[in-house]
């Protein structure tokens, strides 16, 4: 790779995350002061005049984000496919731009703020976020800018753990709190990346490359795990480290406490059960990339059903995009999981143009989150059919 064309692009992709994070803070809640100094309370001020007061603006400017994220990511993939890029280079861009996210305001999601609070219920009122809600201490600054404030506690218990510390060590102070926990999911999006190389690095060493940028610099794994970052960040670390136990046929018994731990963050993995209990017998067996394409079958599921009771939301793909990861040689499946990505994050679009979910909205994300999928979907069954390949790719 010649060092002033990667200069150049790497350039416009940290000025584009950059952009993003100065974009983030134009979707601050109005009940939210970060800081009374005035010189950030004027920027703040023309942020929010963009974010609320014109939309078209700045849903124009998220579109044109996107755009920028998924060409160079695009751009990396190709890259390291023909080996125009060492596997430093790829180290250095992950952790820069996480780096750079970090600073972001959780744009799309209040999550991160429900995860605040339930702690805080723990370290503040000494009380069980499983029996009292946000709403149970009306007084409380906190809950003028959060959502969901009439829900309990709906995570594992292992979540709440990992998190009481965070809030702990946050004083009871809201944006030295939301720093620790953003920090929090830094560490944990590096960890998947880590985890990723270590467990190519025993089943396919020519692809570990290729796997590390299919995760760490996927747009929405930036957005979604670092920008407004989910708990299924986390659970997908704990699944990679039963994952990287198994390949290592390590110790069965830590293999299955690590797996628990997974689902001790929100459950869903459980009906992975079966592979890591039986993991010796299936490893005879199958070969592990054909685990790790069963692992996403199985995994698609509870997102089958997570999906019908309530949306397609980004984060719920985390998952899905670093189990792909680990095959990475699977153009077919990697291709697929990023259109989805692509059409998950313009779900976001909508709301930026409107302000509101109407029925109209939930028609319009539906039309933008299926439509790349669509594409993708018809472009590999022709190549699979002018291939030929359709019982290789299926019988794994």
């Amino acid at each position: 790779m010649k060092l002033n064309k990667f200069g150049i692009i790497l350039c416009f992709y940290f000025t584009s995350l950059i952009i993003l994070v100065v974009y983030s803070y134009s979707q601050i809640d109005l009940n939210l002061t970060l800081s009374s100094n005035y010189l950030y309370q004027t920027f703040q001020k023309q942020l929010i005049y963009l974010g609320y007061y014109n939309r078209p603006f700045s849903t124009l400017i998220y579109l044109l984000l996107l755009l920028m994220l998924y060409a160079f990511y695009f751009y990396i993939l190709v890259s390291a496919i023909r080996h125009k890029l060492i596997f430093k280079q790829a180290i250095q861009l992950i952790i820069v731009s996480a780096v750079i996210v970090f600073f972001s305001y959780p744009a799309f999601s209040h999550d991160i703020f429900n995860y605040m609070f339930d702690a805080r219920i723990v370290t503040k009122y000494h009380l069980n976020p499983y029996l009292y809600s946000a709403m149970d201490f009306p007084n409380d600054l906190w809950t003028r800018f959060m959502h969901w404030t009439h829900r309990v506690y709906p995570y594992g218990p292992v979540w709440l753990l990992i998190t009481l510390p965070f809030s702990f060590f946050g004083f009871g102070k809201f944006v030295f709190t939301l720093c620790l926990f953003k920090l929090m999911f830094v560490f944990f999006h590096l960890g998947n990346t880590f985890l990723i190389s270590r467990i190519l690095r025993k089943v396919n060493p020519n692809r570990e490359l290729l796997g590390i940028a299919i995760y760490g610099l996927n747009p929405l794994i930036l957005i979604e795990s670092l920008v407004s970052p989910h708990s299924e960040v986390v659970m997908l670390f704990f699944l990679l480290v039963a994952i990287n136990t198994m390949v290592s046929q390590k110790n069965h018994f830590l293999k299955i406490i690590f797996f628990l731990f997974s689902v001790g963050i929100k459950f869903t993995t459980f009906i992975l059960a079966p592979f890591f209990i039986f993991s010796d017998r299936i490893s005879k067996k199958w070969r592990i990339n054909t685990i790790f394409r069963m692992l996403i079958i199985f995994l698609t599921l509870p997102l089958i059903f997570q999906i019908s009771i309530r949306e397609a939301y980004p984060w719920y793909f985390i998952p899905f995009i670093g189990l792909s990861a680990l095959i990475p040689e699977s153009k077919n499946i990697n291709v697929l999981i990023i259109s989805i990505s692509i059409g998950a994050l313009l779900r976001y679009v909508p709301y930026l143009f409107t302000g509101a979910y109407g029925s109209l909205a939930s028609w319009i994300q539906l039309v933008l989150f299926m439509l790349p999928i669509l594409i993708v979907t018809i472009w590999v069954a022709v190549r699979l059919i002018m291939k030929n390949q359709w019982y290789n790719d299926m019988a794994f």
